[in-house]
């Protein structure tokens, strides 16, 4: 899957490069230091579980859906190379399930809550006046919290440390584009067992400047967990 994923980066940084060269000389050099809100939508693929309950012979069959939710971010540049970022998000997933007994099946829908909290350091690399390459190691934290349906717990959680290398390029003062791919040790989860495993994720975004220091954003990032996200971004390095 890793492979994978750094084949797609790769071409898609170099498409990104090569597509944005005509306009480079009239593009803005990038910015590091800003805040933004978004509105965020998450889809777990029908990740599905099974756990006992305390009454003996009875079990809940889980199966998690999509949801959505608002994500805050920020970055702040720590000199020439370096920034700071991090980022919280906060879904309302669905989620169906199924209560057997010896007596009785029993369906139930309900909401759980998907949190992520991922924050760490980047060095950027200057390609061209308008485009970086950036390195990051970062702290990643995601939690599901589902509640019970009869006293069973599909609760699961990991934090460990991550990486990601992106690509950011600016098309013109107005419009950016940007790719990434990142390792994180908290990228599948198995319900049956709460465990997770490590793997990879890749993703890619815009920012559409409409006003002077003031820009709509949008990202996608694919995974275990796929996220959408759209938003407003705040420049704090606009002159």
């Amino acid at each position: 899957m890793m492979s994978q994923t750094l084949r797609r980066l790769l071409l898609s940084s170099a498409i990104l490069v090569l597509s944005g060269q005509a306009g480079t000389a009239s593009a803005q050099e990038l910015r590091y230091s800003w805040l933004d809100l978004s509105y965020m939508s998450q889809d777990v693929g029908g990740i599905t579980g099974t756990q006992d309950t305390p009454v003996a012979g009875q079990f809940v069959d889980v199966v998690a859906q999509d949801g959505d939710g608002v994500r805050f971010r920020g970055s702040f540049a720590l000199g020439e190379r370096f920034y700071f970022f991090g980022e919280y998000g906060s879904t309302d997933i669905d989620v169906d399930a199924v209560v057997t007994n010896q007596q009785v099946v029993v369906e139930a829908s309900d909401e759980f809550d998907l949190t992520s909290i991922r924050g760490g350091f980047g060095y950027r690399w200057s390609v061209g006046f308008s485009t970086d390459i950036t390195f990051e190691l970062t702290y990643d934290s995601i939690d599901y919290d589902f509640g019970s349906f009869a006293g069973e717990s599909f609760d699961a959680d990991a934090k460990d440390v991550g990486g990601a290398i992106g690509i950011r390029h600016m098309l013109s003062d107005d419009w950016e584009i940007r790719a990434h791919g990142r390792y994180a040790n908290g990228a599948e989860v198995d319900l049956n067992t709460l465990e997770f495993e490590s793997g990879a994720l890749y993703g890619a975004g815009f920012s559409w400047q409409i006003v002077r220091g003031f820009a709509i954003v949008g990202d996608y990032e694919s995974g275990d967990v796929d996220t959408w996200s759209l938003g407003f971004r705040l420049d704090m390095d606009e002159d």
